[in-house]
């Protein structure tokens, strides 16, 4: 595939997987690991992990079609 291709497929996977992410990282109970007047540390936790894991599992996708691609080629 070309990199162009491959850029917007990026992009595109990233965000339609980041709502899954963030919804998949708001079922852990960061809260007990917190004090109780901390939610806005909470939140950006969740922000930044899901951000993270998305990005991650984003460019393991790629990968993926980057290597099949190169081996049918």
């Amino acid at each position: 595939m070309e990199p162009q291709i491959l850029h917007i497929l990026e992009i595109i996977i990233f965000f339609l997987t980041f709502p899954f992410v963030f919804m998949a990282f708001n079922a852990f109970d960061l809260s007990k690991f917190f004090k109780k007047a901390m939610i806005w540390q909470i939140q950006i936790i969740y922000i930044f992990s899901a951000i993270i894991f998305t990005y991650l599992f984003t460019k393991a996708i790629i990968n993926l079609i980057y290597l099949s691609g190169s081996l049918l080629s």
